[in-house]
């Protein structure tokens, strides 16, 4: 029996009339605690400032963020927790709506409009649901993955009502916990009693994992064909075509999934993608286009749409031999407008762009422009304060290389290989552009040494252990990973008694030589965390 007299609800609509009745409702239903706000961002605001149980929110909510907008952000920010019921409310019922809003995955979806029957019979059944499954939904929260999974086998015997979706929840931890073929049994098992969406796509996800491309797909396509409206089916069968180097059967499956749901970012920006890869330039311009205008409001807003667009832009004008539609070179400059206009304050973004435009005005051979340009951006490189991520540095690289700075260039692709050398995927990309192929076989040595010397620290031969780590440094002096090991076992072995007090300032000298990394690294947590443990022992002393 659900206890709505202790239930908190946030009620997001912009139409005062509906909202005030839909509060009614609740109050019918027993839930007095109930919040109304009208935008996106009270929306935001509110659900960081209280955990609510229940979500009812408008898919359309005027000029700023919609429904699945605001869903996207609470999910990527954890702003609400697992076990929160999330409805998506809204009188429209257009095809792209009605799909852009599923695949943020709402708990449910009512039409309006809707009475207080209808509303109290589907949150009950939701709550009821959720509240059997909460200690799991805890756990996971709480990144106890491993406690879920305990839970969800104590949980199946005391709710065989929702066996099938603690399966699933089941599967997904063990995914998460790298235990594919676990996970592959929970999915072949529900698979051997009847087809089930969900069991099939995480059939796919763990194949896929195990690098079975061509069995994945071969799944992917069933799916497809017994669930058409199933689009993550179709991002991954694009994900496993392009690992096989079907690039052009890969952007034949997202252009058909974008025909069933055109309002998803991310999507765009990987047809947008492989366009590039396909020299289909007429495709990523309006993939990136897309990508630009739905990401008003979002969460997901990136430069790289507008980068990425300006450059296809550039590309398709060059392979025109110049020729270039006045439109399209209207609308290009209207972009990069608005570019500068957004990320006026980022200087990495400001660095971009220069690039981006110099390379926009060459292809129309516009020289003069073009070199104003490239010193601008030169200029901006020389004061530059932050570590370009990885994607940013082959990014630059290639565009500098392009309008003549070889030089440049090649510093840039040097610094973001050593400074991302375990970083396979991004090699792969990267070393073509490359010309010094030393700098490679330092980082092979670099990263042998950082292995022996994780070896030997493990069997407690410290002297042995620093000295491979000291030798993997001096190899390759920027790579970021091995530096951050490297002070971890000194600071380590320095705290056991078996190193002098030296040994602080040498940690100190490491993480100097990197502290330009930029705050959205996934490395820069424990930089930030070895940097202080560091100060602690130095102040100690």
């Amino acid at each position: 029996m659900i206890n709505y007299e202790e239930k908190k609800a946030l009620i997001i609509e912009d139409f005062q009339e509906f909202a005030r009745s839909l509060k009614g409702m609740l109050g019918e239903i027993g839930i007095e605690d109930v919040d109304l706000v009208n935008t996106g961002e009270s929306a935001i605001r509110a659900c960081t400032e209280k955990k609510y149980d229940i979500v009812l929110s408008d898919y359309n909510l005027g000029d700023g963020k919609n429904g699945m907008q605001i869903l996207e952000e609470l999910h990527h920010f954890k702003h609400i927790r697992s076990d929160t019921v999330f409805i998506m409310t809204t009188a429209e019922n257009t095809t792209a709506m009605v799909m852009g809003a599923i695949e943020n995955q709402p708990d449910a979806y009512l039409t309006k409009p809707f009475n207080n029957a209808q509303l109290k019979s589907r949150l009950s059944k939701l709550l009821t649901k959720k509240e059997a499954l909460s200690p799991i939904f805890k756990a996971i929260d709480k990144g106890k993955i491993k406690q879920a999974i305990e839970l969800c086998d104590a949980l199946m015997e005391s709710h065989p009502k929702y066996k099938m979706a603690i399966q699933k929840i089941k599967a997904e931890c063990m995914m998460k916990k790298r235990q594919y073929s676990k996970a592959m049994e929970i999915f072949e098992s529900i698979l051997a009693g009847r087809q089930v969406p969900w069991a099939m796509i995480g059939l796919a996800k763990s194949q896929m994992s195990q690098r079975q491309y061509e069995t994945a797909e071969s799944v992917l396509k069933e799916t497809i064909v017994k669930f058409p409206m199933v689009l993550e089916a179709y991002d991954l069968l694009a994900e496993c075509q392009s690992k096989q180097g079907m690039l052009d059967e890969a952007q034949k499956t997202l252009q058909q999934a974008i025909k069933k749901s055109p309002r998803v970012i991310k999507r765009q920006l990987k047809l947008g993608n492989i366009a590039v890869d396909n020299r289909d330039f007429d495709t990523s311009i309006g993939a990136f286009k897309q990508s630009i205008k739905l990401g008003n409001n979002s969460i997901y807003k990136t430069p790289d749409s507008y980068i990425k667009y300006t450059n296809s832009v550039s590309s398709k004008i060059t392979e025109d031999e110049g020729n270039a539609p006045k439109a399209l070179v209207s609308e290009a400059e209207s972009y990069i407008k608005d570019f500068y206009k957004t990320y006026r304050d980022d200087k990495i973004c400001t660095l971009r762009g220069a690039v981006v435009e110099g390379n926009f005005f060459k292809s129309r051979g516009k020289t003069t422009e073009a070199q104003k340009n490239v010193e601008r951006a030169k200029k901006i490189y020389s004061e530059l304060e932050t570590m370009l991520p990885a994607e940013t540095g082959l990014e630059l690289a290639q565009g500098l290389d392009n309008l003549g700075e070889a030089t440049l260039a090649q510093e840039m692709i040097t610094d973001a290989i050593q400074h991302n050398f375990e970083d396979s995927h991004f090699l792969e990309r990267a070393l073509p552009h490359l010309k010094d192929k030393s700098v490679l076989e330092k980082g092979k040595e670099a990263h042998k040494l950082n292995s022996k010397g994780i070896k030997h620290f493990e069997n407690k031969e410290f002297d042995k252990a620093v000295k491979c780590f000291t030798k993997a440094v001096e190899a390759s002096p920027k790579n970021i990973s091995i530096i951050l090991n490297t002070v971890q076992v000194l600071l380590k072995v320095h705290q056991s008694g078996n190193a002098s007090d030296s040994v602080v300032e040498q940690c100190l000298t490491y993480l100097n030589s990197i502290n330009t990394l930029a705050p959205t690294d996934p490395r820069f947590d424990r930089f930030s965390e070895l940097m202080r443990l560091t100060r602690v022992i130095q102040q100690e002393q």
